[in-house]
């Protein structure tokens, strides 16, 4: 009886760990609604901040609405080219049903305005190589999500800041 106990724990402990990890994690490869190519906007100019609100001010960066690509592109118009699968959103007046890349978990405080503009850390620091992505992003793309907690460690340490947990640990 005890050896039969033993592997229903075991089985649950498993399967409650492939949830977490799944629920955390977000699991695999995510096709976003329109081909967003990074590299094309900053190299004519714009700023994370311009789509991502949030991400000089708050502690959440936002994810692009519709309304900021309407403010240049406009379907039919010949500059800027307005893609297909974007046009499409215009025309309907509805939002880009974008797949939000990561999560901070829920235990974890993470400020965009102390990193960003206090520190003044460039977002490819977290973010990756964001001026030579002409894709849009997958889950795998973020350096952070990679290391998770160590690149924060890391960086923390080698910049002499604290790394006391309750800094970013609720």
């Amino acid at each position: 009886m005890p050896k039969i106990l033993a592997v229903i724990v075991l089985i649950g402990m498993t399967v409650m760990g492939g949830w977490f990890i799944v629920s955390a994690w977000g699991g695999g490869p995510v096709k976003q609604p329109v081909a967003y190519n990074h590299k094309a906007h900053i190299d004519a100019g714009m700023e994370c901040a311009a789509c991502h609100t949030g991400a000089e001010e708050g502690t959440h960066a936002g994810i692009p609405l519709t309304e900021k690509c309407a403010l240049c592109h406009k379907p039919g118009r010949p500059y800027p080219k307005t893609p297909d699968d974007l046009a499409f959103f215009l025309k309907a007046g509805k939002e880009i049903p974008w797949t939000q890349l990561h999560r901070t978990r829920r235990h974890v405080y993470f400020s965009h305005q102390r990193h960003v503009t206090l520190a003044g850390i460039d977002c490819a620091k977290c973010h990756g190589d964001v001026k030579k992505k002409t894709t849009p992003f997958d889950r795998a793309a973020f350096p952070a999500r990679q290391a998770g907690m160590n690149l924060c460690v890391d960086c923390h340490r080698k910049e002499k800041v604290t790394t006391d947990c309750l800094a970013c640990h609720r």
